[in-house]
């Protein structure tokens, strides 16, 4: 009789053993895939930053073409009026 309690104690304790070796391998997945996420939410914030830079410098170069559209029309014009009397 006190064989068999200790057989089924053994057995529990191995199957406590098993248990705790998956929980382990569990929490080192969940490790790296919380890194990985982390990573990739770090280049995510990268190329956002990258899409607003590029989204100013678009306004920034509209601006500045029809600035130079403006010049290169009031000179025209000027040239045309001076020529013209």
């Amino acid at each position: 009789m006190v064989e068999d309690r200790l057989t089924r104690v053994e057995q529990k304790i191995d199957t406590l053993q098993e248990t705790i070796v998956s929980l382990a391998r569990v929490e080192e997945r969940l490790v790296t895939v919380f890194n990985r996420q982390s990573t990739i939410e770090n280049k995510v914030e990268n190329i956002d930053n990258k899409v607003d830079e590029l989204s100013e410098n678009i306004v920034k170069a509209r601006v500045t073409e029809r600035l130079v559209w403006v010049i290169i029309v009031a000179i025209v014009s000027a040239a045309f009026t001076y020529i013209g009397k």
